[in-house]
This record gives structure tokens, sequence and C-alpha cells, in this order.
């Protein structure tokens, strides 16, 4: 993506970051409006499937005479069923619930010659009158194609870990927006540290950080992913019981300079918490958010690249790591999964799909 494709501020002046921030974000749930992401806002102002601006085609995606095959079992070939729910290839404990979901409509897989969406826009969340009308779309075009005998099925094998991992992502989600209990903590805890380990690393790798600086931008990134998640009041609520358990670096002192000289509004967007973190430290007066996401795609994969700023779709990361799905860079993402309790991920992942 070149430069002059991103430049924020020229193209979205009612996004630049102001002198004064006065602005809360008000309460939230894990999946809030795609249209308050800044990096969604600019997608679909730059970039269109089949002609129409992405906004315009994810209603589409709930019907299915709009653009949209809705796949459901018996669209399936027989080994991809077999390969997704049968075989030996995914050591999963809810297979069985994974194709309920699918088989009783709660999770529609949808497939589009016509309006091909970004791999980073992985599934739409539909939520209903009544929970039990909630459904989950799963994009998965990118990964199957029809055969001769009007059925979908996989021809190239790494696409299975590709798809698995869509998958359980809408899976995951359907049970986060349907049970209203949250996210558990074993999968919260790690979701958030492995994200704020992400964006640690992406800033350490443009301004060069010093141990205790890393530790203090994770930190933040801690307080920001769960700002965006619950927004301001039960995000920083909630953040006092990582501050507790997971800074044992940072000293108390150093944490009530961070919580005190940190402005609570910096957390509203990503381009004013980057902003803010310039306006601390003078070694990051040249953070910007085209610099930041230009790096967070290079290191992690064009299928991360929602998750920057939305976090509904970074459920989607953690579940590619944990189902080593070939669309992000497993290398540099596993061993800080590992870190962020990954083993913990996968068995509270599993017990969430139910």
């Amino acid at each position: 993506m070149l430069k002059e494709q991103f430049e924020f501020d020229r193209m979205y002046p009612a996004i630049a970051v102001k002198d004064e921030l006065n602005e809360t974000v008000a309460q939230r749930k894990v999946f809030y409006r795609l249209g308050e992401s800044e990096l969604f806002t600019y997608a679909n102002h730059n970039f269109k499937a089949g002609g129409l601006h992405i906004v315009d085609v994810i209603p589409r995606v709930v019907m299915t005479d709009k653009g949209f095959d809705h796949i459901g079992l018996e669209k399936m070939d027989k080994t991809l069923q077999y390969e997704l729910f049968d075989s030996g290839r995914f050591k999963l404990s809810c297979k069985g619930a994974i194709r309920r979901m699918i088989d009783t409509e709660k999770v529609v897989l949808v497939y589009s010659d016509e309006y091909r969406l970004p791999v980073s826009i992985p599934y739409i969340v539909q939520l209903g009158a009544t929970p039990a009308q909630n459904k989950v779309y799963v994009n998965v075009t990118d990964f199957v194609e029809m055969n001769q005998y009007g059925k979908y099925e996989i021809n190239q094998p790494r696409n299975y870990n590709a798809i698995m991992a869509a998958i359980v992502a809408g899976c995951v989600s359907y049970n986060i927006v349907t049970m209203g209990a949250g996210i558990p903590a074993q999968f919260a805890d790690g979701m958030i540290l492995f994200y704020a380990s992400m964006l640690e690393r992406v800033i350490n790798s443009l301004v060069h950080m010093d141990p205790i600086a890393k530790e203090k931008v994770r930190y933040l990134a801690c307080e920001f992913a769960l700002v965006q998640m619950y927004g301001t009041e039960d995000g920083l609520n909630k953040f006092q019981r990582y501050k507790a358990t997971y800074f044992p670096k940072l000293s108390k002192m150093i944490t009530d300079s961070l919580d005190d000289q940190f402005k609570e509004d910096s957390f509203d967007r990503i381009t004013t918490f980057l902003e803010e973190l310039a306006r601390q430290y003078p070694s990051m007066r040249g953070l910007k958010l085209f610099n930041v996401y230009e790096k967070w795609l290079r290191s992690y994969g064009s299928a991360t690249a929602m998750s920057l700023d939305y976090l509904g779709y970074h459920i989607y990361t953690v579940v590619m790591v944990l189902m080593e799905s070939p669309l992000i860079t497993r290398t540099t993402l596993e061993p800080m999964l590992e870190k962020a309790k990954g083993a913990e991920m996968y068995k509270a992942m599993q017990n969430m799909i139910k």
C-alpha cells in the first residue's frame, strides 16, 4: 500500500487529533459498530467490492438473492465435511457443536463471486430481536470453490486451516453475543495481552524502546483495547485487574505516573492513542497511524488488518493463530500468543462453543 493512499489527516480531517480531547467512548459490548473503527472507515472510503462500497455490500451478506450464496452442510462436498468435522486434522472437542451451529443456521457460511470482501472482514454479526435470532455470517469466499456437481470444495490443502479458523472464530463470536456473559477470563486475558504485545512489537520496531518503555506501551495498549471493547468507564474499570496482575515489571510509582499523565480521552480512537504516545515520549514524535498500520500488515499479515482498532476482529486473529491459518505470520505470532496464555486460550475457546 502506497503512503499517499493512506493520508488520514488529509482525507479525514474530522478524525485528526485535536489539541484538547474531551470525548469518551460510550458503553460498548465486544461487537460494536464497524463504523466506529477508523480503519473500516478508511477501507470503506478507498476500496470497493463489485463496484460498491463495503458498507453497501454488508447488508447483502444476510440475503440469499443479492449476490451471496449461503452454504449449508448440504452444499459442502463430502471431503470438505469429512476434513472439517470427522477427520483428525483438527484436534477440537467442539466439532460436533460447530456442525450443529452451521446446520441450524446460527452460523452461516457465505460465498460470492460478485462481491469480494477483504479477507480482514471475516464475519458479520447480526443481532436479532431476541438472542435466538442472532446470526453470524462467515465469509469463506477466498477458501472454497464450486465443483462440477454444484458442491463447494477445497482444492488447496492449506485452505482447510484457513476456513476452519474463520468458522471457529464465527462460532466463538456467536456465543459471545448470544450468551451475554462477555468473554471468559481465560480467553479475554490472553486476547488482550496478545493485542498489547502485537502493538508494542510494531511500535518498538519503529522507535526502538528500552525494556521499561516497552512495558509501558504494553500497559497502555491493554487499556486502549479494553476501552475499545467496553467503552471508557467499563474498560478502565476492567483494566484494574490487568494492572494488578500482569505488569510486575512496573512499580506502583510508574503506573501511578502513567495513569496521571496519559489522557483518558486518548483511548477513544487509534489516532488519538498514537498521538498521545507521541506527545508523552519524545522518541515517538514521528509515530503516525500510517507507519503503525503498514508495519502491522507487514509483520502479521493482511488478514489481521482490522484487528488493529476493531477488537471484535482481533478474536479472529487469535483464532487464526490457534488454528494455524496460513493467512497470518505464524513464526512471529505463535510465540507471542504462547506467552499470552495461548494454551489456556485454546481450551477456553473450545469451551465457549456450545
